[in-house]
């Protein structure tokens, strides 16, 4: 069984598809977003047919929650275009610092992790960080 998560931004949504059973994720695009909605909502529904998605994780800035409540209101709308569309059941997760160790993920010397992840960007990054997270905290 998956679950899909997403690491939301206003310009960029990254996307990660993670397994119950092994508790680990992979990262997979990051989408183009317009104040926070996607421009293609396509990828979406091609991501959760193609995965028999009915979980979602959506990442949520804990740390800032009284500095961003116009951003969490976003992350809230997204959500519920996600249950409208799609029916599928919303988990929030904390994304505090996932941006930063993505960022330290992709920007070290190491050859392995410059090659598995030269293709993803941060905020697909963000959202395995997230996913995994999410997956070892809730007991499934």
């Amino acid at each position: 069984m998956f679950i899909i998560c997403f690491d939301f931004g206003m310009k960029n949504i990254g996307v990660a598809i993670g397994q119950f059973y092994t508790k680990t994720a992979n990262p997979m695009i990051s989408l183009s977003a317009k104040n926070g909605v996607p421009t293609n909502w396509f990828k979406i529904k091609n991501l959760i047919d193609t995965w028999l998605i009915k979980e979602v994780v959506i990442g949520y800035p804990k740390d800032n929650i009284n500095k961003n409540n116009i951003f969490i209101d976003y992350i809230i709308n997204f959500a519920n275009i996600l249950v409208s569309k799609f029916n599928l059941k919303i988990y929030f997760y904390d994304e505090s610092y996932t941006s930063y160790a993505a960022r330290n993920l992709i920007n070290n010397n190491f050859d392995f992790y410059n090659s598995f992840y030269s293709s993803y960007n941060v905020h697909s990054i963000s959202a395995v960080y997230i996913l995994e997270m999410w997956l070892k905290y809730n007991n499934y």
